[in-house]
């Protein structure tokens, strides 16, 4: 915010204004009572001399008051408080100094009194001036500040962000080194490492290798010729190259100018030498890594000596203690900022960047109707999105259906010309689902060659033909091995990077439906491992959570498959009959080749009576109280034949 609020990525159109205010608990005691004027505003210091003393920082915000469309702006203003903290976060960076917002940290954090003995103990003991009762900037100092909020904001965007992330860190991980030395020694590490992503370390020497390392390796390589060694040495340092330790090592020294070791290290206690900096880059990142990785505190060397000294002697050599990296840091990311690009970055949209702002994905029925976005990769997204919108109609007992002709007409022109049957089984789902759902004249009349293409693409399994028949309620004809396979290849393909787009109720779906098969059979090992599967693909629903435990206990109970996939809470109803399955009674004996539904044998043969008897299907559900479609999955064809009249 600090950088967009100055204009720099604005157009030549009216702008709003907004002053924001806010108060800051710092130990900074200015020797003045007026405002004292920056680039972003100004500051008004507190004229109080003893105990916590505040600061009031005024900031502007100018913001665009026209969008991109030349229509008047809602947004005139954010809250202030990102531009606020950053100010104050860049203030207590470049001064070495607290600025925070809350009260009691501030209390806590600074010493209560000035001299020797008030910074025996807490944050004083281990970081100089930061935490000191008083601090008096002098001139010098503010115009610094200044000067250096300048540059920070004439950064191109990518250097400014990258600086004030790792300037925000290192400002957190100050206010931290009393509670977790730990923690704040890795965020400074951290911070720096973050800076130099892009940096190139030159190839080592092997004289430089790890000396242990190198051993091993001059031992296993004593008898190859000079040649051969030489060959597994560039190896090695090939790969040591890359290394991320190397490459934060490669970048702090980058960035360590000759002032560090001369008027920066002035009053310094213990400042590192540039001989011995390079190993104890090295260890304090290894400190970083075993903390990250191991939880591994610091040494007592490095924060229970009190002297606020720069290094600490261990085993290993020198290292640098919290005050050393935290005057190290400081002095990095101000050479990172002073060398960085300073330009405009005109692809930058800043409305991107406003605090408060975050993108969501749209419900459905806003986007698939939108043939702009529609393609062969982005199929899959548009036939799950129909799905959702369709699913939430069949629960709401609506149209889930929004007008997709302009998508269709791209599916009847594009889709023969993909000769995989992979890249048209969403184009195929997306047809049959609306020429099977949507009203009756807004149904699509196919040639017939693209008919047959996409019946016969969906005959095979996949997720895709699986969701169209969940949806239309159609039987699953597939053997209970190619359920089987289907079932684990889409698991598989869930737990990748990308897989199709997918309900996820029709998931768990196919896992009930090869679970209630596997029972059939007697696996219920299998059976119970399937159902497991449906749980965690839909996490929380009590209904399925009942359901599981009563399988595992022996129990028979119902599960309403159609309620299930409709998204509704409750679809476990009573407990089945001794004839009867937990899901689904079987076709002709054809083992699962049923969808699960709650139809008692009573209610079957009454609907089978009713039909013969010449009732029209709609009038037989309506009279046992189920849908047609519930009923039509029920019943096979020869069910749906009306009795043939007497002679």
């Amino acid at each position: 915010m600090l950088q967009i609020v100055q204009g720099r990525y604005f157009r030549d159109v009216p702008l709003t204004s907004k002053l924001h205010r806010g108060i800051y608990y710092t130990n900074l005691l200015f020797l003045r009572e007026d405002k004292i004027d920056f680039v972003f505003g100004s500051i008004l210091p507190s004229t109080n001399f003893n105990g916590l003393r505040s600061l009031t920082i005024e900031a502007k915000e100018q913001l665009e008051a026209v969008t991109l469309t030349g229509e008047r702006e809602i947004l005139v203003a954010t809250s202030g408080d990102q531009l606020l903290d950053e100010i104050a976060a860049v203030i207590a960076f470049c001064l070495n100094v607290t600025c925070v917002r809350d009260y009691d940290m501030a209390r806590r954090q600074i010493a209560a009194s000035a001299g020797s003995n008030a910074t025996r103990r807490g944050p004083a003991s281990l970081l100089r001036q930061t935490f000191d009762a008083d601090v008096i900037p002098a001139e010098e100092s503010v115009k610094d500040l200044n000067q250096f909020l300048q540059t920070l904001i004439d950064l191109d965007r990518q250097s400014y962000e990258a600086a004030l992330r790792a300037i925000r860190q290192i400002v957190a991980a100050s206010l931290l080194v009393d509670e977790d030395a730990a923690l704040a020694y890795t965020l400074m590490v951290a911070a720096l490492e973050s800076l130099g992503q892009t940096t190139e370390p030159k190839a080592a020497t092997w004289l430089e290798y790890e000396s242990t390392k190198r051993k091993r390796i001059d031992e296993a390589t004593k008898e190859f010729d000079q040649a051969g060694r030489d060959k597994v040495r560039n190896a090695v340092l090939a790969n040591e190259h890359l290394g991320l330790q190397r490459r934060f090592v490669a970048f702090v020294l980058d960035h360590v100018a000759p002032s560090f070791y001369r008027s920066e290290a002035v009053g310094a206690v213990r400042p590192i030498g540039a001989t011995d900096l390079p190993p104890a880059l090295r260890r304090a990142y290894a400190i970083r890594s075993r903390n990250v990785h191991a939880l591994e505190g610091l040494s007592r060397e490095l924060w229970m000596a009190g002297d606020r000294s720069d290094t600490a002697h261990i085993e290993s050599g020198v290292v640098l203690n919290l005050e050393g990296l935290s005057r190290l840091s400081r002095h990095v990311v101000r050479r990172y900022v002073e060398r960085g690009p300073k330009r405009v970055d005109k692809t930058f949209n800043y409305r991107s960047a406003l605090p408060g702002i975050m993108t969501a994905r749209l419900a459905s029925q806003y986007w698939i109707w939108n043939a702009n976005g529609f393609n062969v990769k982005t199929a899959p997204e548009y036939f799950s999105g129909m799905i959702e919108f369709l699913m939430q109609g069949i629960a709401k007992k609506e149209a889930g259906l929004v007008d997709m002709t302009e998508v269709l007409k791209l599916i009847e022109r594009d889709a023969l010309g993909f000769s995989k049957r992979e890249d048209r089984l969403a184009m195929a789902g997306i047809m049959t689902l609306w020429n099977n759902t949507a009203p009756q004249e807004l149904r699509r009349n196919l040639k017939r060659t693209l008919s047959t293409k996409f019946e016969k693409d969906l005959l095979e399994p996949s997720i895709i033909s699986f969701a169209v028949a969940m949806v239309l309620g159609r039987q699953i004809e597939w053997s209970t091995e190619a359920v089987a396979l289907l079932a684990d290849t889409r698991r598989k393909e869930r737990l990748g990077n990308k897989p199709t787009p997918m309900p996820t109720r029709i998931d768990a779906a196919l896992h009930i439906i090869l679970s209630d098969r596997l029972l059939r059979v007697g696996e219920r090992e299998g059976a119970i491992e399937q159902l497991s599967h449906a749980v965690e693909t839909v996490p929380g629903l009590a209904d399925l959570m009942r359901f599981e435990n009563a399988i595992i206990s022996g129990e028979n109970p119902v599960l309403n498959l159609d309620r299930f996939i409709s998204g509704e809470i409750a679809f476990v109803e009573q407990h089945a009959t001794n004839s009867e399955k937990s899901i689904a009674p079987p076709e002709n004996g054809k083992k699962g080749s049923r969808r699960p539904v709650a139809l008692s044998s009573d209610e079957l043969d009454r609907a089978r009576k009713l039909i013969r008897d010449g009732l029209s299907k709609t009038a037989t559900a309506r009279a046992i109280g189920v849908s047609p479609t519930t009923l039509r999955r029920y019943l096979t064809e020869s069910d749906l034949q009306p009795k043939a009249p007497k002679a």
